[in-house]
């Protein structure tokens, strides 16, 4: 008597201390008892607490070890979350379980025995049960798997998983924005766009000049064939600077027509159609395809961020899963007062469709039957569908074989097996948003770790590639350009140069072309990190430019043969 009368007064002490200070005359401190005589059990339960809710059958009840007389092999076989069961719900899974193996062991003897009543029924209830069990049983066992006393620490775990994938996620798009931004204020755009102007540029020279030297000399095959061999070499040098025009001109130059093509050609006009007819199909767009591409890409990697880290139906209408009952907890899991079943409502206007979300996967669906409204919320909540509606049928069939053979008694066994994993799933699907939050965490975890690594793909491409474009950016803008520039001049020169100066001129034209260039050097070395400094490429291509300002062919020649053999002797790297 003395006992509990201490351990009524402990408990009277602990609540008035959880209830805070009062007004009144102060108690002095609480002597224990040294040995375990005075001591309350510890296996007593403490009074719960003012304003909380709590369920006497769960609280009492919950957790339970069902498998304490079970020998130590058998516990260690089976996981953690069949010994333990926290709630009711979590019983009833379980139990919903073992009916649907009961279950499925009996249809699959039905079906293995040739002598059996399956073949003269065409087997429809065996068809029945394994629409029934089947679509829901791995994802039962999977639900049981994570329930223990860890849901929250689970469910916390996958937020702060999904927060740090989804910051990730984040900051790779915003890398590849800045790596767009760039690449509108890089120089690549200026040069691309010059080497599209002097593309063009050379089609009109082709067009012009194809008619005139066809009939040039007509009348003498020897300054005939002089011509077509210096058009022909005129051609190639042209080409070949505008092999430049590529992101790879090293190992992947814009090759449009090869030498060899145009020296088996055997006229002018077929040089120049030649050419032509490859130009035409050869636009030097490469920058600009890519920054429409990639922001392309920017924008779909955007959107598909925001389906992946918004919120859907589901987890919209539920902000955080119930605490499990444990042997401390006082709040019970099931006495949540919410909504447990958002995606089934009545009401409103008489309406019949059927639609899918725009999302990737198709869910939610919503499908609208008069006043009434469902939203399947995933591909899992429509199997849970389908199995209790296979399960109704197949209990229908189950009751209507009892009644035509009311002699059989295993029917009834047969019905009440059903009638257990039946109620399993309806229990399931009237908690499933809160069954299924963790799992929906976890479909987007991985979804967005599949993201993260293609998107990290991306931008590993997206970087290589502007890091190259950057890395040939002066190649272009004072080694190719200014040489394409030198072309235009000059092929304006030969448009309408007179016959008796033709052939001389477009002889000295490509001698002094290809002397210069001889003397340019290996493509790698114009390179930003090249052997060429930026300063000697910067005075390569002023020199040109200034050749450009003439406005005859023959001070065009001298002073570009001043150039290669004065100012380009000077420049250092190419002295090597």
């Amino acid at each position: 008597r003395s006992v509990n009368n201490y351990s009524v007064l402990l408990n009277l002490l602990q609540r008035a201390a959880l209830r805070g200070p009062r007004r009144g005359p102060r108690l002095g401190p609480v002597s224990r008892p040294r040995s375990g005589v005075g001591m309350a059990p510890q296996s007593v339960r403490q009074p719960a607490l003012a304003g909380t809710e709590e369920d006497p059958m769960e609280s009492r009840f919950f957790p339970m070890e069902i498998c304490t007389c079970c020998p130590t092999g058998v516990k260690a076989i089976l996981p953690g979350t069949w010994l333990k069961i926290q709630d009711f719900t979590h019983l009833i899974l379980v139990v919903g379980t073992v009916a649907c193996s009961i279950q499925v062991v009996q249809t699959l003897l039905s079906l293995t025995d040739p002598q059996g009543s399956c073949f003269q029924s065409m087997c429809i209830k065996e068809v029945l049960s394994l629409a029934f069990i089947l679509p829901c049983i791995w994802y039962i066992l999977t639900i049981i798997g994570q329930y223990d006393d860890r849901l929250q620490s689970k469910q916390r775990t996958a937020k702060l998983e999904k927060e740090k994938l989804a910051s990730s996620y984040n900051d790779l798009l915003a890398d590849m924005d800045g790596l767009l931004s760039k690449s509108a204020e890089s120089s690549a755009g200026l040069a691309e766009r010059s080497f599209e102007s002097k593309r063009r540029d050379f089609q009109r020279f082709l067009d012009k000049v194809k008619a005139r030297y066809s009939t040039m000399y007509s009348g003498t095959k020897a300054d005939h064939e002089q011509l077509l061999k210096q058009f022909k070499s005129f051609c190639i040098n042209w080409l070949k600077v505008f092999e430049e025009c590529s992101i790879d001109p090293v190992n992947c130059p814009k090759r449009v027509v090869t030498p060899e093509e145009l020296n088996r050609c055997e006229s002018i006009s077929e040089v120049a159609d030649l050419c032509l007819e490859r130009l035409r199909v050869t636009e030097v767009r490469f920058i600009s395809i890519q920054r429409d591409q990639d922001a392309q890409l920017i924008r779909k990697n955007k959107n598909e961020y925001k389906r992946i880290t918004n919120h859907d139906v589901r987890t919209s209408r539920i902000m955080e899963l119930p605490a499990p009952i444990t042997s401390s907890s006082s709040t019970a899991l099931g006495r949540r007062h919410q909504n447990r079943t958002s995606w089934l409502a009545f009401g409103g206007p008489v309406e019949f469709y059927f639609r899918s979300s725009p999302t990737k996967d198709k869910y939610p669906k919503e499908l609208r039957f008069g006043c009434g409204r469902i939203v399947i919320l995933s591909f899992e909540h429509a199997r849970l569908l389908l199995g209790i509606l296979a399960g109704l049928i197949l209990i229908a069939y189950e009751v209507s074989s009892v009644i035509i053979k009311s002699s059989e008694r295993s029917g009834f066994m047969s019905i009440a097996d059903i009638v257990v994993a039946e109620v399993c799933l309806i229990v399931m699907l009237i908690r499933f948003e809160e069954l299924d939050i963790i799992q929906q965490l976890e479909r987007e975890v991985k979804e967005l770790a599949r993201q993260n690594q293609q998107v990290e793909q991306q931008r590993e491409k997206m970087t290589e590639f502007w890091s190259n474009a950057q890395q040939l950016t002066e190649l272009w803008l004072y080694r190719t350009v200014p040489r394409l520039d030198l072309y235009k001049e000059v092929h304006s020169q030969l448009e309408d140069a007179p016959k008796e100066d033709l052939i001389t001129n477009i002889s000295g034209a490509n001698q002094k072309l290809e002397a210069l260039d001889r003397q340019l050097g290996a493509l790698k070395d114009w390179r930003k990190d090249g052997d060429v400094s930026t300063e000697d490429k910067k005075v390569f291509g002023k020199a040109i430019n200034e050749l450009c300002q003439e406005q005859e062919l023959d001070k065009i020649l001298v002073k570009l043969d001043d150039v290669v053999t004065v100012k380009m002797s000077n420049m250092k790297a190419l002295k090597n």
